[in-house]
């Protein structure tokens, strides 16, 4: 996530339309008034004062205590009238962000939760990402411009005049951003790379080749930029560039990387807190209506982690299969297909990778919801349900 904009892009592939984050958010809208089946998830702590009580999407009753997570709630509940995030004043760190599916409209839909427990409703089209230490806030306008805000004063950045699915990246340790504004009004589109200092709130703008459909997908305390391919790259792996120059100083060629040629696929890589492993969901999707679809599961996936200073594999979790979802006839006379039970790369916790289990209601099941967070185990590979998540949360972002 986190890598919230591959997320959005994951989710749409499931809901064939996938290439790109603003086609994504169309596939929400548009499910959202026919089937509502959305790609969702979310996430808020349990507090005295809440207005609504959530349901659980995969059903409701008493629940075992959850074992603890640290910075994560047991069960994450929407509130139902909160505050409008203030301007004039800091709120404290971020702990997660969700947003709610029975929204209408996308603005004002977006909910920010902090550390201890406050809520503040996000003006803005989209929550685009939150630093890993929680203190800022990077959020997308409807006119296409993308707000930085410090959580813990009022100090803002705006970087204007892009395409709504430019992507921003975090270092591990909170000093640096990484926003990408994407041009796609011009033949050919173009990207313009922009490299922030957090600390003092410095910009400047990496020279990246502009035609390049290479994307950065992570970048490290030193500022050395980790670059993902896109579909259109003639390359496949890894590529690291300077962050000052934008010249490539390494190729890290997926064979090194001990994937098969069906598994390098990058769609959500999030960078680990050790500032040199690189997390990706590899292996295929299931798409609705193919041949994998109706199998059980399809092809088997993984997660799996480089070290980008080695260039080597050295974590691999199997993750558990895909279930496909429902489908029906659609009034086009074509077929609608439902949300499939699947877990997305959330974000990287200090005791393991998270993931977001997405499932359809089982009394609806073209309505979708977020099930859980689960926690990855680092020896063993073993899930372990971290955190309950209630309707109507649709999309959560974990920080960093």
């Amino acid at each position: 996530m986190t890598g919230l904009r591959d997320l959005l892009i994951e989710a749409a592939e499931d809901a064939r339309d996938y290439d790109v984050t603003d086609r994504a958010v169309r596939v929400v809208r548009r499910q959202r008034m026919t089937a509502r089946l959305v790609p969702v998830a979310a996430a808020l702590l349990v507090v005295a004062g809440l207005l609504a009580v959530g349901v659980p999407f995969g059903g409701g009753g008493d629940q075992d205590p959850l074992p603890a997570a640290a910075g994560l709630p047991a069960r994450l509940i929407p509130q139902a009238s909160p505050p409008t995030l203030p301007e004039d004043r800091g709120v404290g760190r971020a702990a997660l962000a969700y947003l709610r599916g029975d929204s209408d409209g996308d603005e004002n839909s977006w909910v920010l939760v902090t550390a201890d427990g406050s809520q503040y409703r996000v003006n803005g089209l989209r929550v685009d990402g939150m630093s890993p230490d929680g203190r800022w806030l990077l959020v997308l306008r409807s006119d296409g411009t993308k707000v930085l805000r410090d959580l813990a004063g009022t100090a803002r950045h705006e970087f204007a005049g892009g395409d709504p699915s430019s992507g921003a990246r975090w270092s591990p340790d909170s000093r640096r951003l990484v926003v990408q504004i994407e041009h796609r009004t011009a033949a050919p589109s173009s990207v313009v790379t922009y490299l922030v200092d957090l600390a003092t709130g410095a910009r400047a703008t990496v020279p990246l080749d502009p035609t390049s459909p290479d994307r950065v997908c992570a970048v490290r305390n030193s500022g050395v930029l980790v670059l993902c391919p896109s579909p259109e790259s003639s390359f496949s792996g890894l590529r690291l560039a300077d962050g000052t120059t934008g010249q490539v100083i390494r190729d890290i060629p997926s064979a090194n990387l001990g994937l098969r040629p069906t598994e390098a696929e990058f769609g959500t890589p999030v960078l680990g807190p050790d500032d040199h492993t690189l997390f990706i969901s590899t292996g295929a999707m299931i798409t609705p209506g193919s041949t994998a679809a109706a199998a059980a599961g399809g092809q088997q996936r993984f997660l799996v982690g480089f070290d980008i200073d080695t260039g080597r594999l050295t974590e691999r979790y199997p993750l558990p299969d895909q279930i496909p979802g429902a489908q029906r006839s659609a009034t086009n006379g074509g077929v609608e297909y439902g949300q499939p039970d699947a877990r997305y790369l959330l974000g990287i916790h200090a005791d393991g990778p998270l993931l977001l289990h997405i499932a359809p209601s089982r009394s609806d099941p073209f309505t979708a919801g977020a099930v859980s967070i689960e926690l990855v185990a680092r020896d063993t590979g073993a899930l372990r349900t971290v955190t309950l998540a209630s309707r109507p949360i649709t999309l959560i972002c974990y920080p960093g």
